[in-house]
């Protein structure tokens, strides 16, 4: 027999798990993947900017000077008492948290221990691609809350209390937002929980751009609020553009954290102990002013793109409270895919708002990871795009 024949027919045979049929890579992964050569990319979601050295450094003592076996399940113990001490609110300890493979692994233990088949799960529209996905994947039934596009993307309160239902397992709040960079306002976040009221479900509060505002404080969270039936998401890969390091964490409900852990154990083991090791000096003093750096360097940023977008577009922008993103309203144009595959053409990636929701329709959301010359290079581009294909006046 033929060994190719058989794994040809085996290939053409294969349906994966019924969890898994329609699930795709995300809109933004098939767009990178299309980009051309030279391509500028304002869609980027990770910091261009590189790892504070005093991470750095603490990674090449470890691998130089130590054995970097397994740690416990949850993570380092040191390590873990440092989250937790983040969130006084939650009245943690070392063992409400387990340390991830990235905060995106910690948004799948949270919703994978939370949800199951035929249960709802509240997720902001627009919001992170990956949110419906990953619901899907367990079983769950995504609805969505509306931020609406006409408000500046701000909190609906009165279309969340008509989402939830007695089926609502969990709602899953982000701030500042992917994609929008919007940030919640305290008054936003008790409105939220006052709906909430004594219902059972638990919010999921994900917060991996905490540490990136440019105005006020670093913004409140909804935990403050629920804490008694609250998981935060977080860790280092935006604040300390440490993406590739794979450092996250959930904290919180310690009835969650305890069977998260479980499943964590199976997944993963325990996250990278040399990443663990280093990320000890994200709390150094150290450590904190190179986060004020990164502030410093994308309020500029923002600053720069919203200025190019207003002069040299002549279009309209929802300017980000934190993040790294901006919503471009290019309605005007076209439907927000039409925009992002035509810009795609012109060296240009962008994503299109409808992959976050459909109050993201119109915009595209653009990043500023990127210095200032590329921003400029990146908005000539879209510039050209757009006036060589200006959609037809009818009359």
């Amino acid at each position: 027999m033929n060994p190719e024949r058989v794994n040809d027919a085996g290939a053409r045979d294969f349906q994966p798990a019924a969890r898994l049929r329609g699930i795709e890579k995300s809109m933004i992964r098939q767009l990178f993947d299309r980009a051309l050569p030279g391509s500028i990319n304002l869609g980027l979601g990770e910091p261009d900017l590189p790892t504070p050295t005093v991470i750095r450094r603490a990674a090449v003592r470890v691998i130089e000077d130590e054995q970097n076996g397994y740690t416990a399940h949850a993570g380092l113990a040191a390590l873990r008492a440092l989250v937790a001490a983040d969130y006084p609110q939650l009245k943690a300890t070392p063992d409400n948290v387990i340390i991830t493979a990235g905060s995106q692994e910690a948004l799948y233990l949270a919703l994978m221990t939370l949800v199951d088949a035929g249960d709802e799960v509240l997720l902001p529209d627009p919001g992170f691609v990956a949110y419906p996905t990953i619901v899907r994947m367990c079983g769950g039934r995504p609805t969505f809350y509306r931020l609406p596009a006409r408000d500046g993307f701000a909190f609906d309160a009165a279309d969340f209390r008509r989402r939830l239902t007695p089926r609502t397992k969990a709602v899953v709040v982000i701030s500042p937002s992917n994609p929008t960079g919007r940030t919640l306002s305290r008054a936003e976040l008790t409105a939220m929980a006052d709906a909430l009221g004594d219902s059972s479900a638990y919010v999921i509060s994900d917060e991996i751009y905490r540490e990136i505002y440019f105005d006020g404080g670093r913004p409140a969270s909804v935990s403050e609020e629920r804490a008694a039936r609250a998981v935060v998401i977080g860790g280092l890969s935006k604040s300390m553009s440490m993406t590739g390091w794979r450092t996250g964490w959930m904290c919180g409900a310690p009835e969650v954290v305890r069977s998260a852990l479980v499943l964590h154990g199976y997944v993963t083991t325990c996250a990278s102990t040399i990443s663990q090791k280093a990320a000890l000096a994200a709390w150094t003093d150290e450590a904190e002013a190179a986060r004020a750096e990164m502030r410093r360097i994308f309020r500029a940023r923002r600053d720069h793109l919203l200025s190019l977008i207003a002069n040299e577009l002549k279009l309209r922008a929802v300017a980000p409270d934190g993040a790294f993103y901006l919503m471009l309203d290019v309605s005007a144009h076209g439907s927000s895919l039409e925009v992002a595959e035509r810009l795609l053409a012109h060296g240009v990636i962008t994503v299109p708002g409808s992959a976050f929701g459909a109050e993201g329709e119109g915009y595209l959301r653009l990043s500023f990871c990127a210095d200032a010359p590329t921003l400029v290079e990146g908005v000539n581009r879209i510039k050209t795009a757009l006036e060589r294909q200006r959609p037809e006046v009818k009359g």
